[in-house]
């Protein structure tokens, strides 16, 4: 706990670029001022935020480990903004973060995995009640089911990593993501500052030379993968 707190606090003091403010690649500006502090006011559907209040008062599991509604606003835009051609979610959990990353791009296949039968079970009728599109969930071990559907993934995905927080895994997961991706790819890690071990798998995924930028918004961590932008790493308060 010591150590998380150390890190928040050197987070705050070396966070830049408030709300787009001198970032000079028009990408990078679109995505800060538009995505992450949403600029236009984009508001995720009502029927989402509805069943997270619900879920969140029903279960504790969901309180205590399930996104928070400002970073599910945060996955709705990004898919939305993006338009990938599909959607991988490592770690489904209740299902809420699934709700959220689907809802963005309502036409865009979901693929989520979730080692956990009972959890699995719980978002697949989360998922049947509120249906936000093509979505389908694998149950089983991550590793089995990643391999499994990698050959689906195409070039222009967005992928929510959330499945397992060690080191090991949560890179071996994101190398492999990235050997899928082409031209332009977004990776999001969630809980970067979770351990030591997350935080040494976002250095090191953030120092590959695939990825073009990195976003440490402290609860999560974003990789943009676009050939086209400069090697760049920045830290935001979110």
């Amino acid at each position: 706990m010591g150590w998380r707190i150390f890190k928040y606090i050197a987070h705050l003091f070396h966070t830049r670029h408030r709300k787009g403010h001198g970032i000079h690649s028009p990408y990078l500006f679109e995505f800060v001022s538009r995505v992450l502090f949403n600029s236009e006011g984009t508001e995720a559907p009502e029927a989402i935020l509805k069943e997270h209040r619900w879920q969140r008062s029903a279960y504790a599991f969901v309180r205590r480990s399930s996104v928070s509604m400002r970073y599910g606003f945060l996955l709705y835009r990004i898919t939305r903004w993006f338009h990938p051609e599909m959607i991988v979610e490592l770690g489904t959990g209740m299902g809420i973060s699934t709700l959220y990353l689907s809802s963005g791009s309502p036409e865009t296949p979901l693929h989520s995995i979730e080692r956990d039968m009972e959890r699995a079970a719980l978002a697949a009728q989360l998922i049947v009640r509120c249906c936000p599109g093509p979505l389908s969930i694998h149950w089983g071990e991550m590793d089995e089911k990643l391999e499994e559907i990698l050959p689906l993934i195409p070039q222009r995905f967005v992928a929510f990593v959330d499945g397992n927080h060690h080191y090991e895994p949560t890179v071996n997961y994101i190398r492999k993501l990235l050997e899928r991706a082409g031209e332009e790819a977004v990776i999001i890690m969630d809980d970067i500052y979770w351990s030591r071990g997350m935080y040494r798998a976002w250095k090191e995924a953030s120092s590959w030379p695939e990825v073009g930028v990195s976003i440490d918004l402290f609860h999560m961590g974003i990789l943009l993968l676009r050939k086209d932008l400069e090697k760049t790493e920045i830290k935001i308060k979110f």
